[in-house]
């Protein structure tokens, strides 16, 4: 009596597990048939066993939900790479565009320099650049091996950048327009008769005067190179931004504002004597 009260719960279970084998077994071998007794006792079978198809099947759904979740993981982590590709070749053709675009323009802008038969000219890449937030010194990759020499010209797709200053075998370095120790002749483009000298300021932008101080001068005049000194003729320098009349020193000055930015150059044109 002892064993059957400290295994109650076992003997139930056991009893109700003998219980459905046989329950089981009768219908089985009846295959439900129609008779009423049978008819009850299938019922009751269905009873027991719509819990354990439910719980069967919902452990079905389970494993598949898994699957199918694993499933989706992987096709997003594969559509993560394949967008991140996608994203890296338009990049790469941005850039090449953007390459193509300015070697365009570095072959427009010669248009507008006559350069004669004793220039020749290579475009380069910017390597580096000097400290401050301006490009008024940098160094380009290409140097005395490739015939270049101090005083060449460097442009670009814009216009004027400055000249060589400094040259080794495989690089030299510029000298900007806007930097305050260079400085360029200019002529009005739209008549050619004024001619002045800029300067840079030290702060992205030119500075200068004419040397008639009754030149007939307007902000937006452009300003191109008048062949005086170091720089080629016909090379576009910036628009005129302010006019001033100093009647002590009786000079007219001007502010510039340079067609190149020089905040970001990335390739240039060099013109060097052959």
């Amino acid at each position: 009596m002892r064993w059957i009260t400290r295994h109650k719960k076992l003997i139930i279970v056991t009893s109700v597990v003998i219980l459905l084998v046989m329950v089981m077994s009768i219908s089985y071998l009846y295959d439900y048939s129609t008779t009423t007794p049978v008819k009850k006792v299938g019922n009751i079978i269905s009873l027991f066993q719509e819990p354990f198809v439910k719980a069967g099947n919902g452990l079905n759904k389970g494993i598949n939900g898994i699957i199918n979740f694993r499933t989706i993981v992987m096709e997003n982590e594969a559509l993560k790479q394949e967008i991140s590709e996608l994203e890296q070749e338009i990049i790469n053709l941005q850039l090449k565009q953007d390459k193509l675009e300015e070697l365009t323009r570095l072959e427009d802008i010669l248009n507008y320099v006559p350069i004669d038969s004793h220039y020749g000219h290579l475009t380069a890449d910017v390597i580096s650049k000097d400290g401050s937030n301006w490009f008024n010194t940098f160094t380009i990759n290409i140097g005395n091996n490739d015939g270049i020499k101090e005083g060449s010209i460097v442009i670009n797709g814009d216009g004027l950048v400055g000249r060589i200053y400094e040259v080794s075998d495989n690089w030299a370095k510029v000298v900007a327009i806007i930097d305050d120790n260079n400085s360029v002749s200019f002529k009005i483009l739209r008549d050619t008769k004024y001619i002045g000298i800029v300067s840079g300021n030290g702060s992205g932008s030119l500075e200068g005067y004419l040397l008639d101080p009754e030149a007939d001068v307007l902000v937006g005049d452009e300003i191109i190179t008048s062949g005086l000194g170091m720089f080629p003729e016909g090379i576009p320098i910036g628009t005129i931004k302010e006019v001033v009349k100093d009647e002590n020193k009786l000079l007219k000055t001007i502010s510039v504002n340079p067609h190149v930015y020089f905040k970001n150059i990335n390739k240039v044109l060099v013109i060097y004597y052959e």
